[in-house]
């Protein structure tokens, strides 16, 4: 199956020390996680962006999760200045 974006917000509880996620609910589904497949981060810039400092860089930590129904999803938290709430996408559909 070809990756299927998505490119929504979703609602994730998180847990443990390095806070994965351990469920997410998507479109009134909820979803929980059976395995974190992967995990990376992004401290890239955005295309076209004017200036490239440390304000400007994107501060996102991707996960790749098996759900228990079997399907792999990839998601992301953007993470904003302390004290600020961070955001969760959920990116692509894997399987």
């Amino acid at each position: 199956m070809a990756p299927h974006f998505i490119g929504e917000a979703i609602e994730v509880t998180t847990g443990g020390e390095v806070k994965e996620p351990l469920s997410f609910v998507w479109r009134g589904t909820a979803y929980e996680i059976a395995e974190v497949i992967a995990a990376w981060l992004d401290w890239g810039f955005a295309a076209g962006a004017v200036q490239r400092n440390w304000r400007t860089r994107r501060h996102r930590n991707y996960f790749r999760v098996r759900v228990t129904s079997g399907e792999i999803f990839e998601m992301y938290v953007d993470r904003g200045p302390a004290g600020e709430r961070s955001e969760w996408f959920l990116y692509q559909q894997l399987e």
